[in-house]
């Protein structure tokens, strides 16, 4: 999900893509566009679902990539 702003910034464009998935625990879809500014939307019907964008200092990174960070 990292595209959009790895991409978009490596480019230099304003770029988006769409995930479709769902719920884990009630199976309800989910449907999101993440925008390369780290703007989101929602699509319905999902019922504001919990996620989040993590930050990472990258110039302080110290993991050999940066999944491990996480």
């Amino acid at each position: 999900m990292a595209t959009p702003f790895v991409q978009g910034q490596l480019l230099d464009k304003d770029l988006s893509c769409t995930v479709t998935t769902e719920c884990a625990v009630s199976g309800r879809p989910i449907v999101f566009e993440l925008e390369s500014d780290l703007g989101y939307r929602v699509r319905p019907p999902a019922e504001k679902p919990v996620f989040f964008i993590p930050m990472i200092d990258l110039a302080n990174l110290d993991a050999p990539c940066i999944v491990d960070d996480f």
